[in-house]
Order: structure tokens, then sequence, then C-alpha cells
């Protein structure tokens, strides 16, 4: 989600999922009164949908960021561009392996046996890492 999707994504009914855990941090003044502000622009959303939607923008941003290069030839190609795929490599793997590891833990917790995966475990790239 990106933070420009934000306000349409506020606009709509809320549908997801909270884990059992509580998260509970301190916010520097300015982002608290900018996050009570959004409260009173957006009645309908609570402060916890709200952070969530935040953080989600803010995750999907810092992820595009990540380092992410090729590794080991994969032995096959990219079935549109015919490119050589590579594995994935750098912080982008590392990032996703442990979301996928905090994932399941989640899910577990909030009693799925038997969860799915966030990201895909067939991580490949280009040879410029895309």
């Amino acid at each position: 989600m990106k933070a420009s999707d934000l306000v349409t994504v506020w606009s709509a009914p809320d549908n997801s999922r909270l884990t059992a855990k509580q998260y509970s941090f301190r916010l520097p003044v300015h982002v608290a009164a900018k996050l009570a502000a959004l409260e009173e622009l957006y009645p309908t959303r609570s402060r916890t949908q709200l952070v969530g939607d935040l953080l989600t923008a803010a995750l999907a941003e810092v992820e595009k960021n990540l380092e992410c290069h090729a590794g080991v030839p994969m032995g096959h190609k990219h079935p549109e561009t015919d490119e050589e795929m590579f594995a994935m490599a750098g912080q982008i793997l590392q990032f996703h392996q442990a979301a996928n590891k905090h994932y399941a833990a989640i899910e577990t917790e909030l009693g799925n046996e038997n969860p799915s995966l966030l990201f895909a475990a067939n991580y490949s790239v280009t040879a410029e890492g895309k």
C-alpha cells in the first residue's frame, strides 16, 4: 500500500484481522498530534486502524528500498522477457524470510496451525536484481 492510497482506504470498510498480542509504544509529540488530527478527519477509523495503515504504507516504502541483488543462477528464464533468472540475495531476502517466520508464529498464535507464507518461497530476480 502506498501512502497516496490511504485516503481511499480510510473511506472504505475495514476487514483486517488483528494480532492477539497488543503492541504499546510512546510517540513523539508531533506524531501524536498528527495522528489525533487524522482521527478527527476519519472518525470511522480507530486509532489502531490508522496506525496500522500508516505502518503498512511506511513498511512498503522501506521494503522497496532494501538492498536486492542477483545471487546464483536459477537455471530458468523469465517467461515474458526471456532474461536469465537468479536467486534473490541481499537485505530483501533476509526481510522476506524473517517476515515469513514471524507471520507463521503470529498465525499459529491465532489458531492457524498451517499458515501460508506471507512472501513466496521462490525468490528469483533478473541480473539487475528486479
